[in-house]
């Protein structure tokens, strides 16, 4: 028998003509209600016609009735209301199938949308508010949803990296917005919880070696003919990545002037089937530039590349001049038992460390990776007193902001040194003219 108060709220489901219905359903929870109105396709083009718009899983009548309140109160003031019931999961799948961008970019991307589905992937675009957004990352950082993953051990996400996150998820709603899915960007309200200031900067902590420490290590692995040990010097007085680096060419190289010209990268594609995931694609950011080198890369490349054809020659010294280099081949190609890769590269470098460390227990040398000598390079400018304009130029930052954010504790000592420098410069003249003022008197 049905319960007679059940009964009397489902005759609340009539209203008035053109004012939308209200209508309970059965469900394994208990009763729920939806709501069902005609809105126009285009407000802005009311000839168009109407469509229906629905809405359900509220608990209570009242629920449903206020709900749909507001939805008449935003059709008075012509406020564009979203069509459709895409999932997030759905549409940001749908959107990233369809965004131009670089395969490992679309790799990151897809890694963003995988770890918000456990949140927010089943449910539509247009039901997801701020506060969903908000809790959707505390998850993040917290763990509390994270697929376990022998590569990671470590629980929760790094702020910055949820940062980078909502982010994407702001630009993801963005297109929906644009394409009238949603009727607002809930990504872009102070309420959705995304990660800002300090902690939500992308600077991770690195270590650089400094002058002695480099030319000592770079002087030993040349001197004891390491295959790489050219190659490492260059990224320290470049600042190239070593990506730019494994893709230069030597029509790169202009001699004359003592500079290269960065125009492509050495990338890693996972996407492609193994044994040629390495590509060469553009630079990052797709942003070409040219980077100065001094002598001692001159000296070096110059050294490089005399002896290198009788290196691809297997040592036979039969090269001739039709054989010899060319300008489109790469600077630092694969060598018997030297893979010119990225990974490769790396490897040699950890091992040649330990080797160095074996052969020079008393020195202090730090752990660095690859990466970290171009860190060092930008240590060394700042030493030099080179500007944040200059380093951005020649690492190929998209803004100085970028090096800002990046180097800012370098940039701190380096500004000590320099008012202690300025200190020494004028304690000395400010002596001189209190001596003075004193034989005066």
């Amino acid at each position: 028998m049905t319960d007679p108060r059940r009964r009397s709220s489902r005759r609340r489901s009539v209203r008035g003509r053109g004012t939308g219905s209200i209508t309970p359903y059965d469900t394994k929870a208990g009763t729920r209600w939806r709501f069902q109105v005609n809105v126009p396709v285009d407000p802005a083009r009311p000839e168009i016609g109407d469509r229906k718009h629905s809405r359900a899983g509220f608990t209570s009548y009242e629920a449903a009735d206020a709900e749909l309140t507001l939805l008449r109160a935003d059709l008075m003031r012509q406020v564009p209301q979203p069509r459709g019931r895409d999932t997030f999961a759905a549409y940001g799948q749908r959107w990233l199938d369809g965004h131009a961008v670089g395969n490992g970019t679309r790799m990151y991307i897809q890694r963003v949308l995988d770890a918000m589905d456990p949140y927010i992937g089943p449910v539509p675009m247009a039901d997801i508010r701020a506060t969903d957004l908000a809790a959707a990352y505390r998850g993040l950082e917290n763990g509390a949803k994270q697929t376990p993953s022998p590569k990671r051990r470590a629980k929760g996400l790094a702020t910055s990296t949820v940062a980078r996150y909502a982010n994407w998820v702001n630009t993801i709603f963005l297109a929906a917005l644009d394409e009238g899915i949603v009727a607002r960007n809930p990504a872009n309200s102070k309420h959705s919880g995304r990660p800002r200031g300090e902690t939500a900067k992308r600077v991770k902590p690195f270590v650089i070696w400094n002058v002695e420490q480099l030319t000592s290590f770079c002087d030993w692995a040349l001197a004891d003919d390491e295959p790489w040990a050219r190659a490492w010097i260059l990224l320290s007085r470049t600042g190239l990545r070593s990506g730019e680096l494994l893709a230069l060419r030597w029509g790169d190289v202009n001699f004359k002037k003592s500079e290269l010209r960065i125009e492509r990268a050495l990338h890693y594609d996972e996407t492609r089937p193994v044994g040629e995931r390495y590509v060469t694609g553009s630079v990052k950011g797709g942003r070409p530039r040219t980077v100065s080198f001094d002598r001692t890369c001159a000296s070096i490349l110059d050294d490089w590349r005399k002896v290198l054809p009788a290196l691809l020659a297997g040592g036979r010294g039969n090269v001739t001049a039709l054989f010899g280099l060319r300008a489109h081949d790469p600077v630092f190609p694969s060598l018997p038992g030297r893979a010119a890769t990225q990974s490769g590269l790396h490897g040699a470098f950890l091992r040649v460390q330990r080797h160095y460390r074996e052969a020079h227990p008393e020195r202090d040398l730090p752990r660095l990776t690859v990466h970290e000598l171009r860190h060092t390079h930008a240590s060394l400018l700042f030493e030099a007193g080179q500007s944040v304009k200059v380093a951005q130029e020649r690492l190929g930052h998209a803004s100085a902001q970028v090096t800002l954010n990046t180097y800012a504790h370098l940039l701190h000592d380096a500004q000590s040194r320099a008012a202690a420098a300025l200190d020494d410069l004028l304690g000395g003249k400010a002596g001189a003219v209190e001596s003075g003022s004193t034989r005066s008197d």
